[in-house]
């Protein structure tokens, strides 16, 4: 810290509302030059500007320590809110202690529910399903049965864990039989998903959701797909079945994936790409359909823009070595 190391903070607010007892960040090159401006009482830096006359924080990543003092100065305390009078327990379920269980929940039977966890109105919990210690579900959260959600996890409202994937099969006179479902869909410790989400069971086996992963708001997980750790998707997101998605990967808004392809670790998709065929680790692919490599479909929509220009630069072109060549058919 530089500054006084007595000061006091009691709230995190953005760099130009910030004030007296709140401490801020300084997100961009901007907010440095801009530093005698704020009026907070302590900010976060990368490094200290040249002559700082003020408290500052100093990290390696200012975004990540102010999302740290967020949960500090503004997470609330859990108090357990007991159990509703109203829930319903199916036969050779198991509760843990410490429970905050709203009106309205169904829990089916079989089931374990861990310590700690927090149940919202309306939430439905299936048969054999397991929810681990400390996992929030927010309201009208289906869970279907043969569930097993981790601990520290987030669900949140009108999500549905675990309905059947999409998969028929047309039969001699083409109408489509249904392949049943026999699988089931496992989210491990530390993930959060967003509100109206569908995560698909399996087929077979299970859907996968691995430590780590965050999903956004309306996001498709088709059966049987694999989400690595700490990966990141954006909403609009979907996923077909079998799709195999590796560690640490950013997903962004409305990107559709072909079944049963792989995206290998730490790749990169942007938004709106159609990703039709597996993707190396590390890539950065991008483009609306197919993907493609982010900085070769960036050069190719330069040149479409030209494609006018370009087109009449070369029947001057042609007109110059010889006349025009082109067939009295090639629309002009």
């Amino acid at each position: 810290m530089i500054g006084d190391p007595d000061a006091e903070v009691d709230r995190a607010r953005p760099f130009d509302s910030a004030g007296d007892r709140d401490v801020t960040f300084a997100a961009t090159p901007d907010c440095l030059e801009r530093m005698a401006e704020t009026a907070a009482t302590a900010v976060i830096v990368r490094q200290a500007p040249p002559g700082a006359a003020r408290n500052l924080l100093v990290a390696a990543s200012p975004k990540l320590a102010f999302a740290r003092a967020v949960a500090l100065l503004h997470g609330q305390a859990r108090t357990p809110g007991g159990v509703s009078a109203d829930l319903v327990v199916g036969n050779g379920s198991t509760l843990g202690d410490e429970l905050s269980i709203f009106p309205r929940v169904t829990i089916g039977r079989d089931s374990k529910i861990g310590d700690r966890v927090t149940l919202h109105p309306g939430v439905s919990i299936g048969d054999r399903c397991t929810i681990g210690d400390d996992t929030v579900v927010h309201p009208n959260v289906s869970i279907y049965d043969g569930s097993v959600i981790g601990s520290r996890v987030v669900i949140h409202s009108g999500t549905v864990i675990g309905a059947d994937g999409f998969s028929f099969v047309p039969d001699e006179q083409g109408r489509q039989v249904k392949l049943l479902q026999l699988g089931w869909v496992v989210i491990e410790d530390d993930c959060e998903v967003g509100a109206n989400c569908a995560v698909d069971r399996g087929g077979f086996g299970p859907t996968v959701l691995r430590r780590g992963v965050k999903l956004d708001n309306l996001i498709q997980v088709g059966h049987n797909t694999e989400i690595g750790e700490d990966t990141v998707v954006a909403a609009l997101t979907g996923f077909s079945g079998g799709t195999q998605v590796g560690r640490r990967c950013v997903i962004a808004g409305q990107v559709g994936t072909n079944q049963h392809i792989i995206v290998g670790d730490s790749a990169v998709i942007t938004a709106r790409t159609g990703v039709t065929k597996s993707v190396k680790p590390g890539a950065i692919m991008g483009g609306m359909m197919p993907a493609q490599d982010y900085n070769e479909w960036r050069r190719a929509h330069a040149i479409y823009k030209r494609l006018p220009e370009i087109s009449r630069r070369l029947s001057r072109v042609e007109k110059l070595v010889g006349g025009d060549k082109r067939d009295p058919g090639d629309s002009q």
